[in-house]
């Protein structure tokens, strides 16, 4: 894959009471390769805010890590059949929260990636949201 890609995320929450919710982010980003793991490095501006966050994707072996700093700060870890907690820092403060990885899919091609997460949200140790992330990597053409 080129240093220079495109990275498109979509992301699917199903809530409880039956609300669902989708998000798209599209970005220009750059890509790396250093002693077996992915680095794939894009920034976001989250709706109705100018400052931007800057994210970054590790995938290693069967696991993925997305580090967010800026507006939004997290770390989260995907790591299949395991409980990780963390912490969403936001304008408004900070929530706690934590993630029950079912399946992590990882595919490579020469110029492309794709990643598949399904997990689930918890808050206090209770189910708050099942969640779906599909990543798709490409080289800037």
């Amino acid at each position: 894959m080129t240093k220079e890609i495109v990275i498109k995320i979509k992301g699917k929450q199903r809530y409880p009471e039956g609300e669902a919710v989708e998000t798209v982010t599209e970005a220009a980003g750059e890509y790396y390769l250093r002693n077996g793991a992915h680095y794939i490095l894009f920034e976001e501006t989250e709706a109705g805010f100018t400052q931007s966050t800057k994210s970054v994707l590790k995938v290693r072996g069967g696991q993925v890590e997305l580090t967010k700093k800026g507006l939004v700060q997290s770390y989260m870890l995907f790591e299949e059949g395991k409980l990780h907690n963390s912490e969403y820092r936001i304008p408004f403060g900070v929530v706690p929260m934590g993630i029950k990885t079912g399946q992590v899919q990882i595919a490579e091609q020469e110029n492309a990636m794709t990643i598949q997460i399904a997990y689930e949200l918890l808050a206090n140790e209770e189910h708050m949201a099942a969640c779906d992330i599909y990543i798709q990597v490409k080289s800037k053409e």
